[in-house]
């Protein structure tokens, strides 16, 4: 499936001024709503989102529903499936693993690729400005705006590798229900091991030093796939759970009633 810029929730590439939210379009407005309520679990993982039910919620036309499924598909917070629609989507254990494998191997090209340019005018400056706000931000000791800082902080090193792909890449390798969920209930101890990943990874792209830099960011990344595996699997639990809870609710309808 081709994707493009506009369709991806989570940008490792784009400037940070289009991540803030919507566009001002309706379909935008019906994309990151349907994505806030997936996140937020109003929609639960496994349910069927019903087009018409959709439209009328939200109070938008039919397409503008379509539109925003294709789009939540191609971020996998949805599976649209012949003959039965979409539900919202829980990934299982190996397409976390596979996906983290392809993400830390982006990663730590993308390091490895800052740290030998890290030479040319201004790339220097850049990256003492990224040690300078790593400090700041451990200074303060609080998570609040870590998914910003992150953001930011992994961007640069991407554009400094000098290889546009790696940010469109790790965008179509990502699960952003997975990757929102995470900063949503970020733990502060995941936020000091990610404060000092972010240093490793900085001072060794300062010092010029490649094979330090890949090292670093690619064990960076591969920390994430059992934070992420456990994600999963309590959003699988949810599923089951609200799959069961339907069923029963489902019985009790259809059952004769005793007082009649």
């Amino acid at each position: 499936m081709t994707t493009s810029s506009q369709d991806t929730l989570v940008p490792f590439y784009k400037p940070a001024a289009l991540e803030e939210g919507p566009s001002g379009s309706v379909a935008d407005y019906v994309l990151h709503e349907m994505a806030r309520r997936i996140v937020d679990g109003e929609y639960r993982p496994g349910q069927r989102l019903v087009e018409a039910e959709l439209t009328q919620d939200l109070g938008v036309s039919r397409s503008s529903v379509r539109e925003a499924l294709r789009r939540l598909e191609i971020n996998r917070f949805v599976r649209i499936e012949p003959n039965r629609g979409a539900t919202v989507a829980t990934p299982n254990r190996d397409e976390i693993v596979a996906q983290f494998r392809i993400r830390e191997v982006l990663c730590g090209l993308g390091a490895r690729a800052a740290a030998e340019r890290v030479h040319l005018p201004g790339n220097k400056a850049i990256m003492q400005s990224l040690l300078d706000e790593i400090e700041v931000q451990r200074a303060l000791g609080s998570e609040k705006n870590h998914r910003r800082d992150n953001g930011r902080f992994h961007r640069a090193i991407n554009e400094m590798s000098g290889i546009a792909e790696i940010g469109e890449l790790l965008d179509q390798s990502n699960f952003p229900i997975l990757h929102t969920i995470y900063f949503r209930d970020l733990s502060h101890a995941h936020w000091e091991r990610n404060m000092s990943d972010h240093l490793d990874i900085a001072r060794a792209v300062f010092n010029g030093d490649p094979v330090a830099a890949e090292h670093f960011a690619k064990q960076h990344m591969h920390r994430m796939v059992d934070i992420a595996v456990a994600i999963a699997t309590q959003l699988q639990q949810e599923s089951r759970t609200t799959a069961v809870a339907r069923r029963s609710q489902s019985r009790r309808k259809s059952a004769p009633d005793a007082s009649a």
